[in-house]
């Protein structure tokens, strides 16, 4: 979409009111909140604001009610930029493709590389055995349904 300004933004939510059946004036305050949710998809977080706030001048000016103040609205806006918050902290994140430690640790002590040893070792048995069995035609499956058990008489 191209940069939105106040009558683009307004023309916007009418079409899209339009194609959905609803009435943009005046707006129901789910169909704004809805709108604002649609668009999150689209914008960033400042400029769902700034539409909601073209939305409510429009309202203003032809008949004086404000879906923008409504709760609901309001609680779909801070839904959003903590949505967003969040997807900025994960990409930050995700960035980091190795940790610091990784370069600025020192070597590991020889019991550390002795466990590590002895645990690979381990995995890499298990992985034979079941190589092996697979080979053989021997099947190890969880059980669809839990094995029964029988309980001993209770002592009282």
């Amino acid at each position: 979409m191209p940069r939105l300004n106040q009558t683009t933004a307004w023309k916007f939510f009418v079409d899209w009111c339009h194609k959905r059946g609803l009435k943009p004036l005046p707006a129901n305050p789910w169909t704004v909140a809805a709108y604002a949710r649609w668009c999150e998809t689209h914008h960033r977080y400042q400029t769902i604001v700034n539409i909601v706030k073209a939305i409510a001048k429009e309202h203003m000016r032809k008949s004086r009610k404000r879906p923008d103040r409504h709760p609901l609205v309001t609680r779909t806006l801070n839904l959003i930029a903590q949505r967003q918050e969040e997807q900025e902290i994960d990409k930050t994140q995700a960035a980091a493709l190795f940790r610091e430690e990784d370069f600025t640790a020192a070597p590991p002590a020889k019991a550390e590389t002795e466990a590590e040893a002895t645990a690979a070792s381990r995995v890499q048995r298990e992985v034979q055995t079941r190589t092996q069995d697979a080979a053989q035609g021997i099947r190890r499956a969880l059980r669809a349904t839990p094995k029964l058990v029988s309980r001993r008489p209770s002592m009282t």
